[in-house]
């Protein structure tokens, strides 16, 4: 798409969102005549979304909407969102853009939940339309615990696995328990597609080994779909196509400059059931310059979410740096931190084989971040029960970030004196 028939794109849907009862009196009549316009208009919050759910948003006749869907509603009341036929296939394509690569050859399993999120449902498109035969498994039930996922995979002979980068990890944890080699025992899997929650580098390299097999993020959100897909060369590139980015910075006015770290904020432009304008995302962001194989110019970094950040001293660490810090460890699937004192704490889950944390490499780390950094282990299934692996599995999404208070009285407190 040219930059100008993006504007026209942009002017299009501008239109569309005054049918809208929230928008009705929030966009201008006339046309805007440059990006830079766009920026004078106000954003959308997840406050204005949950107020106005859930028809405030709906821009087309009833006869239109084609699905329903909701936030999971963990920060607060579900947001709705609503598609069209048009905007279900969009979201499926927009898939098929990244380097899945699904075809006929492959049989997908979709370990993502189907009620009322929407992953699920776009991957299941997305598979579908490229010829896969899908399992779809769902999330945790008492009919499909991580045992059972994992009979599915071998006797079925998965070739794509799809779920969120910590329901891989713990069903290698059970493959393992049950004297299953996740590396070798499912020869047929190529790739783990994953959504839901950040995969950094660390995490990506870690299941990758475990697995034996490529990891293929997407990054997007029940609000406005799905925003950003890896590449066959495991690079995130922006679908910008269907929305229009800006990464500002805290005072949500100012453009960050390249390779800064910002607010996310994202306009669809495709959309039509209920189209959103400069949504403020939540999420920290990046562009990153790297000269692609795959020849896409544009690429963003997800950091994770803005509450999911430590603030020490003149420090903000989010997600993506502690899973840096994780990452050069000896021990790094399971992990919690906070803060000190006086600087990041670190508890981490002992693996099978144990080794000592080299000190050179963890005040080479305190060099970089500029501040000091305790690391506490804890005996494997402090962190996560691997009985319940064997009986239902986990559900949702991790926490990563607790108080100092929390990190003692959750993992610390029953730790054996040295």
């Amino acid at each position: 798409m040219t930059r100008d028939e993006k504007l026209t794109a942009l002017n299009a849907v501008l239109q569309r969102c005054k049918q809208s009862s929230f928008y009705r009196n929030r966009l201008p009549d006339k046309e805007l005549i440059s990006f830079e316009e766009l920026k004078k208009l106000p954003l959308t919050t997840k406050q204005d979304l949950r107020d106005n759910s859930p028809f405030g948003l709906v821009c087309v006749p009833h006869k239109e909407l084609y699905q329903y869907h909701e936030s999971f509603g963990t920060t607060g009341t579900p947001v709705s969102h609503w598609l069209t036929k048009e905007d279900m296939r969009s979201n499926a394509h927009n898939i098929n853009s990244g380097g899945i690569n699904f075809s006929k050859d492959d049989t997908v399993l979709v370990r993502f939940p189907y009620a009322l999120s929407t992953i699920a449902h776009y991957v299941h498109a997305a598979a579908q339309l490229k010829g896969a035969c899908i399992i779809p498994a769902s999330s945790w039930s008492t009919i499909t615990p991580l045992t059972r996922i994992l009979n599915l995979m071998q006797k079925l002979e998965v070739t794509v696995l799809t779920c969120l980068p910590l329901q891989a990890l713990l069903l290698a944890e059970t493959a393992e328990m049950i004297g299953l080699n996740p590396s070798k025992d499912f020869p047929k899997l190529r790739a783990i597609f994953t959504a839901g929650e950040l995969l950094t580098e660390g995490k990506r390299k870690l299941l990758e080994n475990i697995w034996n097999a490529q990891m293929i993020n997407n990054y997007g959100m029940t609000e406005v779909g799905s925003l950003v897909n890896d590449c066959e060369f495991s690079c995130p590139h922006p679908a910008e196509n269907d929305f229009i980015f800006e990464i500002l910075k805290d005072d949500l006015e100012t453009d960050v400059k390249p390779g800064e770290i910002g607010n996310l904020v994202v306009t669809t432009i495709n959309k039509q059931a209920s189209p959103i304008i400069r949504f403020l995302t939540g999420d920290r962001a990046e562009k990153i310059n790297v000269e692609c194989p795959c020849g896409t110019e544009t690429s963003i970094r997800i950091r994770g979410r803005n509450r999911d950040t430590i603030n020490i001293a003149s420090q903000r660490l989010d997600l993506w740096d502690l899973d840096y810090i994780v990452s050069h460890l000896p021990y790094h699937r399971f992990w919690v931190a906070g803060p000190s004192s006086n600087g990041l704490r670190l508890v981490i889950e002992e693996e099978q084989n144990k080794t000592n944390i080299n000190r050179k490499i963890v005040a080479e780390l305190e060099e970089v971040y500029g501040l000091p950094i305790s690391i506490e282990t804890v005996p494997r299934g402090t962190i996560y029960n691997r009985e319940q692996l064997l009986a239902v599995g986990e559900v949702g999404k991790p926490r990563y970030i607790y108080s100092e208070k929390e990190l003692v009285q959750k993992f610390l407190s029953n730790k054996p004196q040295a």
